[in-house]
């Protein structure tokens, strides 16, 4: 245990600052606790009850880099007193928030005089919150988590990012810019717009006083974008006068991959709307093969092809490829059990509403599913493929 402490020590770890506290989510429970120790591997947090070693939670802190979202695994609870939680999932603007934020506070401690009182260091017998890469399971993706990519080059992705954006306001719809087409219902515009805003805040990036004026004007564009689109009355006017003047052709030219991808969708969208599902097939497919690692195309070529019987094995393997790419579609894992529940294969099933769940504990639908799919009898074998569903890790 010794040689993984030092290990471990290599990365920026301080005392979480005062007040901390993060918001956390398992599958029996919602609640927010104090962090006491964070680093970049993960954090140990204050609380009285505590899941089991091994159980998956989501987490949410705000730090003066920004909010930080990220999945972890509790590696080292102690009921009564807290957890130690590895991170295992972060997206790179979030790896990158909590990195800046724990570099600047290391730069602090490096420069406070000697004999000037600081907070006293984590006690030596506390275990680390993440432990060394041997221990954990093949195929997790712990180098995301202790080994983000340089500060300095995701500056430079950031700052080539907005600098795209607001070359873009000038010459594109706001469909573009919120990155939705004119078919894109409003819930996702909104989804869209809040994603756009939790990025690019200028709030968020006080750190980069050269980017703040740039990231102010790109928010009043993306806002004004928002409050036309999310208005039905303002976005027919909005549609009209862009029809009339051919503004919507008014984006970055497409590849002919991508406008035959468009059609061959519109296609898709049609069959679908009129049941047409062989038809829809047709289509799908075309998209999937052309786009193989797009979830979205994978899981509605899934959804075709299980409502016709012949091709019900196939929609299994395209469902749990969706998964597998995208495992945060919710809809995806419902659709799923209802085509092995359709299959005749219960047990399957509850293993795909289980999983569900935990991603999304209060889903009242994979809920009520499991409640009618109880098991025939206490000592039922689990099925050979069950092991395979979710083999692959994200």
């Amino acid at each position: 245990m010794a040689s993984e402490v030092e290990k471990f020590r290599k990365y920026p770890r301080i005392r979480a600052p005062k007040g901390l506290w993060v918001a956390w989510r398992s599958a029996a429970q919602t609640t927010t606790s104090r962090a006491e120790v964070m680093g970049l591997g993960g954090l140990f947090l204050q609380a009285a009850k505590t899941p089991s070693d091994g159980s998956t939670i989501d987490l949410i802190f705000d730090l003066p880099t920004g909010q930080v979202r990220g999945r972890g695994i509790v590696r080292n609870s102690k009921p009564g007193k807290g957890m130690g939680v590895q991170f295992v999932q972060m997206k790179p603007e979030d790896r990158a928030k909590l990195h800046r934020f724990l570099s600047a506070a290391e730069q602090v401690s490096k420069q406070i005089p000697a004999g000037v009182p600081v907070a006293r260091s984590a006690p030596e017998n506390l275990q680390p919150v993440a432990s060394h890469p041997s221990t954990l399971r093949a195929g997790s993706n712990w180098k995301l988590a202790i080994a983000p990519r340089s500060e300095k080059a995701a500056r430079i992705r950031f700052e080539k990012e907005v600098k795209q954006l607001i070359e873009l306001t000038g010459k594109s719809t706001y469909y573009q810019l919120l990155e939705v087409t004119s078919e894109t219902p409003g819930v996702q515009v909104k989804k869209s717009y809040y994603s756009m805003v939790r990025k690019f805040h200028p709030d968020n990036h006080m750190g980069n006083r050269e980017l703040i004026t740039p990231l102010k004007n790109l928010m009043v564009v993306i806002s004004e974008a928002y409050k036309t689109l999310a208005n039905e009355e303002k976005r027919a006017a909005y549609d009209k006068s862009l029809a009339a003047a051919g503004g919507f052709r008014m984006h970055r030219e497409k590849t002919g991959a991508e406008e035959s991808l468009d059609e061959w969708m519109n296609r898709a969208n049609e069959c679908l709307r009129a049941k047409n599902f062989v038809g829809s097939i047709v289509w799908l497919r075309k998209c999937h093969e052309a786009a193989p690692e797009s979830a979205l195309y994978t899981a509605l070529l899934a959804r075709s092809l299980g409502t016709i019987s012949q091709y019900e094995n196939e929609a299994v393997e395209l469902f749990q490829k969706a998964i597998d790419l995208d495992p945060w579609k919710e809809p995806v894992y419902l659709q799923f059990g209802e085509l092995l529940e359709e299959m005749e294969l219960p047990e399957r099933a509850r293993s795909v509403y289980a999983k569900l769940l935990e991603i999304s504990p209060t889903n009242a639908k994979a809920h009520e599913r499991l409640a009618l799919l109880k098991p025939e009898e206490d000592g039922e074998k689990r099925s050979s493929l069950i092991p395979h569903l979710f083999g692959r890790k994200n």
